[in-house]
């Protein structure tokens, strides 16, 4: 019987293990995981009736991969709160809530651009003037800024579009590659000539919310792969290198000891996978070293809801203009965006706080900072959570589907071998279990071949 080594027990290499097992004939599977715990950057916390995600909190619908794995777990997702959605912009001490239907960053939604306080006449006007720019004809690669500040102007592109982008996505928006991080866009402007235009045509009808999570958190879903398949799942065990000979791979742990397989899956970050590769390709390992990583940390507070001015809020959250100068990047107002996720009379706040470097008390500091200037919050929080996320995320910069086309080329010269994450095509959930899916199919469909 082939044998099929993963490494890596986050959501994509328990994707990769799941769908080996549905095949027919499934091969012995070995997931290989350094810490203590599966699930990766998906972590949920339980605390005194809090329910804290220390990671995502939310997978999209719209790419479906996320959705069918629960339903094949018989896991049932959670609605946010539709009656309370809207996402607001934090200027100096005010909130001001970003236009409905701000789809894919991009406005889909004419009255509500139009009537928002965050633009001026003239920044109304150029937006509305996309409908006549024609679409580019050189198709190479282009940044996010560029592409939106061409499309929609320099103040929608500051005011709207920028906050937006520091908040889902991450990174430099001058530095970003279209292509790779909203591949979408290009193939609008190209087929409707206008990206409002665009939108709108696509624009679904459908009602019902395309943000889930799941009521016991998302670790739930990677418990339900973890117990699926748990006899093969080894924890503290890291992985140092590989070496092929005699059409096997040969694992090597920390610790001396070494596992052999006809398979090879790594489903770890870029960085780790680089150091891996070292030891057998210094070409996968030159390359996956050129995709940057960002790192942040996600900050918990809680309150009593007599702390809040303004409560009840009605919305999900509130994102930071980048000109504010502030660490904190964004906020999910935990409490309303989902039911469940604080007992009766207190609320939960997620704050984003750019980096890993500096203290607790310091991060703290910048969470209770931007719950005062937000929120008007004097008092200390009933509670703090503080998780690191060091340089994991992967950042699509311009060229980013150059060097995974490049990546994937010389992967495939080795038999064997194969390659899933969060760095290759997508960062969010839905993208990782593709990826980690697309990897098992690789390996059955090779075992499927005559010898």
């Amino acid at each position: 019987m082939s044998r099929v080594v993963i490494v890596g027990g986050g959501i994509t290499g328990l994707s990769a293990a799941w769908a080996l097992r549905q095949s027919p004939h499934p091969p012995e599977i070995t997931l290989l995981e350094q810490s203590d715990r599966v699930g990766g950057c998906i972590y949920t916390e339980r605390y005194k009736g809090f329910l804290m995600e220390h990671g995502p909190d939310i997978f999209l619908t719209r790419k479906p991969q996320a959705l069918d794995l629960c339903r094949s777990l018989g896991l049932p997702t959670q609605d946010t709160n539709d009656l309370h959605r809207g996402v607001y912009l934090r200027c100096d001490h005010s909130l001001h809530p970003l236009p409905e239907g701000m789809s894919g960053l991009v406005p889909s939604r004419i009255w509500p651009l139009l009537s928002s306080p965050l633009l001026s006449v003239h920044g109304k006007i150029r937006v509305l003037s996309e409908l006549f720019i024609p679409p580019a004809k050189d198709h190479t690669d282009e940044s996010v800024a560029d592409f939106f500040v061409r499309r929609f102007g320099q103040e929608a592109f500051s005011k709207l579009i920028a906050p937006l982008l520091s908040g889902l996505i991450g990174g430099a928006p001058e530095q970003l590659s279209l292509h790779a991080v909203l591949p979408h866009l290009p193939v609008l402007e190209s087929q409707y000539g206008s990206i409002l235009l665009g939108t709108a045509r696509t624009r679904s009808s459908d009602s019902t919310s395309s943000l889930k999570s799941l009521a016991d958190g998302l670790s739930s879903l990677t418990d339900a792969l973890y117990h699926q398949n748990q006899s093969n799942i080894h924890l503290h065990q890291k992985v140092v290198g590989l070496r092929r000979s005699n059409a096997q791979w040969t694992i090597l742990m920390d610790g001396g000891h070494s596992i052999r397989a006809n398979h090879v899956i790594l489903a770890v970050p870029s960085s780790y996978a680089a150091t891996i590769c070292e030891s057998f390709s210094s070409d996968i390992c030159d390359v996956l070293q050129k995709i940057p990583r960002r790192a942040g940390t996600t900050v918990h507070v809680a309150y009593p809801n007599a702390a809040l001015p303004h409560w009840p809020l009605h919305g999900h959250g509130h994102l930071v203009d980048p000109v504010e100068g502030s660490s904190v990047i964004a906020c999910t107002w935990s409490t309303v965006k989902f039911t469940g996720r604080s007992p009766h009379g207190r609320c939960l706040f997620r704050l984003y706080v750019q980096g890993v470097d500096q203290s607790d008390e310091e991060m703290i500091a910048h969470a209770c900072k931007e719950m005062k200037l937000a929120h008007g919050v004097t008092i200390p929080p009933l509670f703090t959570r503080i998780h690191r996320h060091p340089y994991t995320l992967p950042c699509y910069t311009l060229g980013h589907k150059n060097r995974v086309e490049e990546i994937l080329q010389i992967t495939r010269t080795y038999d064997g071998f194969h390659l899933a994450g969060n760095y290759l095509s997508g960062v969010g959930i839905p993208d990782c279990i593709r990826s980690g899916t697309r990897a098992a199919y690789q390996v059955l469909n090779t075992m499927r071949k005559p010898e």
